[in-house]
């Protein structure tokens, strides 16, 4: 039994191995078919990027018609990690090791994602204040896709009025398309002085310190803004925290940020992950055994042709 649970913790893909024709020696094959997880119909055109941490390896596929694509690995001796996506779907992301001299068949299923709502940006304000003039003027050229047009209007416009706390949402959104994370982080102060908890300027603050690799005030401003804003787009941020830290192999950490994401969205397809690791995180602690349980059923229900279900049912049988 032990060695079944050592199995689940380290593989977050199971393989069916299949015989091998002719390989060099070192080298390995994976052969993938990627699947609508409603219909399980092919999916044409999803990119497959296979990478190594902590080099700058990487090997881009696309898949045919058939929704298949063949990775010849030179190395496979080491673990990678692969990433298969497609417009309109969700992302399938989780560690990889390619058999040595041999084939492997894999199966991804991808769910369709759910609609993002409609981003309204900033709209003009009424009056002919000067910080007003000069903010509208920034709207204008915001939605004419002038960014670096825009920045300078809505600095005079925070010049004029620092408390036009629309002027400094604006500021810290755009400040983050452009990578200015330092300026970002301000204007999202400035504007939580002005609006406190609001979720746009708690947004902003986790994205800008999360862009400048400040690791632990970026948690704790994501652990604030999840405290005041419960949606989708929260609990993605929520997701990828708790995915670098699998990937790492700090389950228990992630099942930190994976508990938000299933409290967030519970029955959503395009979080079934969190489910599948909280039942590897939980199912260690005997007295979690039941909860274990219930995640990987909530990951069997919701992705049932993961490359990680057959993983699932074991870990259910051994907790039985």
């Amino acid at each position: 039994m032990t060695s079944i649970r050592r199995a689940a913790l380290t593989a977050l893909v199971l393989a069916l191995t299949v015989a091998g024709s002719l390989h060099a020696a070192g080298e390995g094959r994976i052969i993938g078919t990627v699947l609508d997880d409603a219909s399980s119909a092919p999916i044409e055109g999803a990119k497959v990027l296979l990478t190594r941490p902590g080099t700058a390896y990487k090997l881009e596929k696309t898949t045919d018609k058939k929704g298949q694509f063949m990775l010849l690995i030179l190395d496979a001796t080491q673990e990678y990690q692969v990433r298969v996506e497609k417009a309109g779907y969700s992302f399938y992301e989780g560690p990889i090791k390619p058999k040595l001299e041999d084939t492997i068949r894999l199966t991804f299923t991808l769910a369709k994602a759910a609609p993002a709502p409609a981003e309204k940006g900033p709209a003009e304000l009424p009056g002919t204040e000067k910080a007003i003039l000069a903010y509208n003027e920034g709207v204008v050229a915001l939605k004419g896709g002038d960014l670096a047009g825009a920045v300078p209007k809505f600095e005079e416009a925070v010049a004029q009025n620092p408390s036009l706390a629309e002027a400094q949402g604006a500021l810290a959104d755009i400040y983050l398309e452009l990578k200015r994370y330092g300026d970002a982080l301000a204007a999202a102060d400035r504007y939580l002085v002005l609006k406190p908890g609001d979720p746009r300027a708690l947004r902003a603050r986790y994205d800008a310190l999360k862009g400048a690799g400040d690791t632990e005030k970026a948690r704790e401003a994501l652990e604030a803004l999840g405290a005041a804003d419960a949606s989708p787009d929260v609990a993605v941020r929520f997701f990828n925290e708790g995915a670098e830290r699998t990937r790492k192999g700090s389950y228990d950490d992630a099942a930190v940020f994976f508990e938000k994401v299933v409290q967030i969205a519970p029955n959503d397809p395009q979080f079934a992950k969190a489910h599948y690791v909280l039942g590897l995180a939980y199912s260690k602690d005997d007295a979690k055994k039941a909860q274990a349980r219930e995640h990987l059923q909530a990951f069997l229900k919701l992705a049932p042709n993961d490359p990680d279900a057959g993983t699932a049912k074991e870990m259910l049988d051994y907790l039985k």
